[in-house]
């Protein structure tokens, strides 16, 4: 984009119209939309494409945007992959027209090179004099519209309003807060053990990442472990994970117990970072750990993004004796082909499907649960369902020939120390089991 102004000169000049503007719009009791968004997975592209066809995508969206513009309506580039359009109207009525209307137009394929992009957007739209009365104000209120778009999975168009203000206000301070946690000591890591219901014993555990934040307590990792996603922040933290989880089982081994696998959570990002099955190599050497105690967690969507790439690095991975699980199975792509060509060993059925799932109202649950079941089965893969909090929910996977279950009904994820404690004890839980048991019996849902 260096054939336009600098954005800090657009932008300004912008801010000045926009102002301008809105003393028009006051004067004729009219409205103003300020529309703004960004291209989703825009630093994908540029890595992968070039930085030639990625500033070509900008061009053609940026002339697109102009060809939107009516009267005195305005368009800026703010910088990066980011963009404003200010749209006037004279009802409320033309405000979805306007906003789909621009929306469809801009994520229309875009010829690059020898092949089409079709850009994915997150968009936020704030009107005057609803939402601000200042162009600095209406600018921001667009802008956290676009950011609970892009929370929300992005490629959408989100509607300002306080309550959305509230949580982008919020989620900013998280992302303040996250930049030093690693060197300040706040992470910690929990493990949550995998049973075998048949007879107790514990087959694994997975590391579970928490943030003991120093003034608001211990943050749900659904809320900040995207922020690290998305400003790669979880580079670092995955690395420390490894670590962390390389140092616990060294010592569990020092004490002088059995120790069993441990299933780690690996990001799209960590995966496709050039050199991860290196770096995640030493970090074993340097811990005297061996590979086969490393279970690696990845996701359907992790998958199936450059797939020869990613059957590569499964393959170096499992080759050197590691696992590799399909984390949150059910919730993306379920594809039977995929699973053929990829060298996976377990299928990790979501939470979300295992809540009760013997209740005949979620028959839906239980009809995906019996198929993946299906499915594992005649590929020869391992099953864990996770989630399980009930003697019913149990019940329901035994049948089904489910025999690995994690979920609080066994136990909550443990600290290190508890972990010990249990590896101390042989790793059985058997006596969880008796009592589950038990009580299936007494309600006649076993024999």
């Amino acid at each position: 984009m260096k054939d336009l102004p600098q954005p800090g000169v657009m932008r300004e000049h912008f801010l000045t119209a926009v102002a301008a503007q809105m003393r028009q719009a006051k004067a004729n009791d009219s409205y103003l939309i300020l529309l703004r968004f960004d291209i989703d997975g825009f630093r994908k592209l540029n890595e992968q494409s070039g930085y030639l066809d990625a500033d070509r995508v900008l061009k053609i969206l940026f002339s697109r945007i102009k060809s939107q513009l009516l009267d005195n309506d305005l368009a800026c580039w703010l910088g990066a992959d980011e963009f404003a359009l200010l749209l006037g109207i004279n009802s409320k009525d033309e405000i979805a027209s306007r906003v789909s209307g621009a929306y469809a137009l801009l994520r229309e394929p875009c010829d690059i090179s020898t092949v089409g992009f079709q850009p994915r957007l997150s968009l936020g739209v704030a009107l005057y004099p609803d939402d601000s009365l200042d162009g600095d104000g209406l600018v921001l209120a667009a802008e956290s519209a676009q950011q609970h778009a892009k929370t929300r999975g992005g490629a959408q168009i989100n509607y300002y309003s306080r309550k959305i203000h509230k949580q982008a206000l919020h989620l900013s301070r998280l992302e303040k807060d996250l930049q030093g946690a690693l060197t300040r000591k706040e992470f910690y890591l929990l493990y949550q053990p995998k049973v075998d219901s048949t007879t107790g014993i514990v087959k694994g555990f997975e590391a579970l990442l928490r943030w003991q934040h120093p003034e608001r307590g211990v943050i749900s990792p659904l809320e900040f472990i995207p922020i690290l996603e998305e400003n790669r922040m979880i580079l670092d933290v995955g690395e420390w994970i490894f670590s962390e989880v390389c140092l616990a089982l060294g010592r569990w081994k020092k004490a002088g117990v059995d120790v069993v696998p441990i299933s780690v959570n690996v990001s799209m990002h960590q995966f496709k970072q050039a050199g991860f099955v290196e770096r995640l190599v030493d970090i074993l050497k340097l811990h005297d750990i061996e590979t086969k105690l490393i279970d690696i967690e990845i996701t359907e969507s992790c998958l199936m993004d450059d797939g020869q790439e990613n059957i590569a690095i499964l393959n170096q991975l499992k080759s050197m004796g590691m696992s590799i699980s399909i984390d949150d199975f059910g919730t993306g792509y379920s594809s039977l082909s995929y699973l053929k060509r990829f060298p996976v060993d377990t299928l990790k059925i979501d939470r979300s499907f295992i809540t009760n799932v013997h209740n005949r109202r979620e028959s839906d649950n239980a009809g995906i649960v019996t198929a993946i079941m299906a499915l594992s089965h005649s590929l020869h893969l391992e099953v864990v369902a996770e989630g399980v909090e009930s003697a019913h929910e149990l019940a329901f996977l035994y049948a089904l020939g489910c025999r690995t279950i994690q979920g609080f009904l066994f136990s909550k994820p443990l600290k290190e120390d508890a972990v010990l404690e249990l590896l101390e004890t042989s790793f059985s839980m058997a006596e969880t089991l008796v009592k589950v048991r038990q009580q299936l019996q007494a309600r006649e849902l076993i024999p």
